[in-house]
């Protein structure tokens, strides 16, 4: 067996997700998961920390706070996964994401802030950690994002003969465009998916999520102010392309907002952004998928997914990753585990078509317990 722990906490900042997965060089096997919340007091404080001009000195001790967290979520998952410390060959901590600052152009290189403190957590866990996923792909020119395409390749290409994408709901959406016939992997971003709706709903409900996007169908949707959204240069700009919190955050929302809105049509409207935003997408695909594949925590929105069917072209059908096996809230952490597997084996991992960096490269760092 070659056991590998995946760690990911998302835009959306809800939960550190723990994966256990036995990886082979032809196929990811889950084994066990375990979440941890993270708690409402740490949550605003890494809320606060998304700028550009964090102190070194709050970094740090976030840092360690957060993988304390981490910790917490692996010893816990080992315990219930009933797995010997020593099988597994090391931990891949994906991090905090708190800023995010792809190139804006060619010959431009831009940075990524993943907040985490490897060898503390290292040391917590008894374990090797591997993490800094983003740093090697953004040193040769990518955007360093989105990295879960080269997986969705990886578990997803043997599933079809024809042109399927997968779709990423998690605080940003991303999507991956897989032809095996023709040998073709792209992705990019798509644009905000849970990380709006969450802050809203939060702000004016004081809860986390939306449940099925219950709150978001009491609203009305408001077409001027989705017109309004969607005119965002992000949605215009061809791949490649990320983003994250630093630009669709709530900030950014309240500039388009020159009515008084009820609270719940705004809600109605942003989760028709991110329906829309992610269909609208294809135009950047080769050509019209058979088949959209959903995963992450968006894929949980009975009426997001109720709505994105809805604006699919004909004849592309809705499916979600559980249908291959794979759970949809566990794919990102299985991403990051496979990616420390990569790491370990010397593999290349980045896909130059999705980021934009000049070659192809092995991804990460390892630090030993």
């Amino acid at each position: 067996m070659s056991l590998y722990i995946g760690l990911m906490s998302g835009t959306s900042m809800d939960a550190v997700d723990a994966v256990l997965c036995d990886i082979k060089p032809d196929r990811v096997q889950f084994i066990d998961a375990h979440a941890v919340s993270i708690p409402n007091e740490l949550k605003q404080r890494l809320e606060n920390a998304c700028r550009p001009d964090l102190s070194v000195t709050d970094y740090q001790y976030l840092a360690r706070e957060y993988a304390a967290l981490c910790a917490d979520a692996t010893l816990q998952l080992i315990e219930k996964a009933k797995v010997e410390k020593q099988a597994i060959s090391a931990v891949a901590s994906h991090g905090q994401t708190l800023w995010h600052a792809p190139p804006k152009h060619s010959g431009q290189v831009g940075y990524s802030i993943q907040l985490n403190d490897a060898d503390w957590l290292s040391v917590q866990v008894g374990l090797p950690v591997i993490f800094d996923f983003r740093a090697r792909d953004l040193a040769l020119g990518g955007q360093g994002a989105p990295l879960v395409p080269a997986f969705h390749q990886f578990i997803f290409t043997n599933t079809h003969r024809a042109p399927i994408a997968i779709l990423n709901l998690g605080g940003i959406a991303n999507i991956s465009y897989l032809d095996t016939q023709k040998g073709i992997a792209l992705g990019f971003d798509t644009g905000p998916a849970n990380t709006l709706l969450d802050q809203w709903i939060e702000r004016h409900q004081g809860k986390r999520f939306d449940q099925q996007g219950r709150w978001a169908q009491q609203g009305t949707l408001q077409v001027k102010l989705l017109e309004a959204l969607l005119n965002d240069p992000f949605f215009q700009n061809s791949p490649p392309k990320s983003s994250g919190r630093e630009h669709f955050n709530l900030a950014w929302l309240e500039r388009f907002i020159d009515e008084p809105y009820r609270p719940q049509d705004v809600q109605r409207t942003l989760l028709e952004l991110t329906a829309k935003s992610a269909v609208d997408s294809f135009q950047w695909l080769p050509e019209s998928p058979t088949q959209l594949i959903v995963c992450g925590g968006g894929a949980f929105n009975s009426f997001l997914l109720e709505r994105i069917a809805q604006c699919l072209p004909d004849k592309v059908t809705l499916a979600d990753s559980a249908q291959y096996g794979v759970a949809p809230q566990h794919v990102e952490a299985m991403a990051f585990a496979w990616l420390g597997w990569c790491f370990d084996n010397n593999k290349p991992a980045n896909l130059p078509a999705v980021t934009g960096a000049s070659r192809l490269a092995t991804l990460g760092k390892r630090v030993n317990a």
